[in-house]
């Protein structure tokens, strides 16, 4: 068992090396890269070869979608966390890719420290008692709390949001901490994965 105190591990999945490396050079003093992939295959066998805590993936990738890589990474390695890293801003990907078991979203345009942080709190997506349990009523978010449930959803930042929405970081918090209550759920991706069960990350 991993001591308190040990590094977490992670693969890098990109298919640019130049990316990657800078990836590397900003997260390498918080985690342990054990493994860099250039396709989804590559990415594949390194985690089924190392099991690391954390998998980093471009959603774009040569060998294969990014579906088909993260649900084949939680069938063979289901104790890595899956963080895709994406331009995007799609919500029929995104409900598609947490589906299929990703953990969490990160923007290319992402911070160093707001990555390291999302990298040493991610865990892998599994069922839980709260995802059998009926749905709230789709009327229990109000429209600001809907706007911002589904910018998380598309992995923007709280201070993305803020500036995004014409509010403070600290009311986009104060909105996160509603929705949460609301939805009953403990994170960011557990509150989006109950929105997408009622159908409302269409706006």
């Amino acid at each position: 068992m991993k001591s308190a105190t040990a590094k977490r591990t992670i693969v890098l999945a990109d298919d640019h090396a130049l990316f990657r490396t800078g990836v590397r050079g900003l997260i390498e003093r918080d985690v342990t890269v054990v493994g860099e992939a250039g396709d989804g295959p590559e990415a594949i066998a390194l985690v089924e070869s190392l099991h690391p805590d954390v998998l980093l993936l471009d959603v774009e990738m040569p060998g294969g979608s990014a579906e088909r890589t993260i649900s084949t990474v939680r069938r063979r390695s289901p104790g890595t966390a899956v963080v895709v890293l994406t331009m995007h801003t799609d919500a029929v990907l995104q409900r598609q890719l947490l589906r299929a078991g990703a953990s969490a979203f990160v923007s290319k345009n992402i911070d160093e420290r707001a990555l390291i942080e999302l990298i040493v709190a991610a865990e892998p997506a599994r069922a839980s008692a709260s995802a059998a349990a009926p749905a709230p009523a789709a009327g229990i978010l109000t429209d600001r709390e809907l706007e911002v449930i589904r910018m998380i959803a598309q992995a923007y930042t709280n201070r993305e949001i803020g500036a995004r929405l014409n509010i403070t970081e600290g009311t986009v918090k104060r909105h996160t901490t509603n929705i949460y209550a609301k939805l009953g759920a403990a994170s960011r991706i557990d509150a989006v994965r109950k929105v997408i069960r009622l159908d409302l990350l269409e706006g």
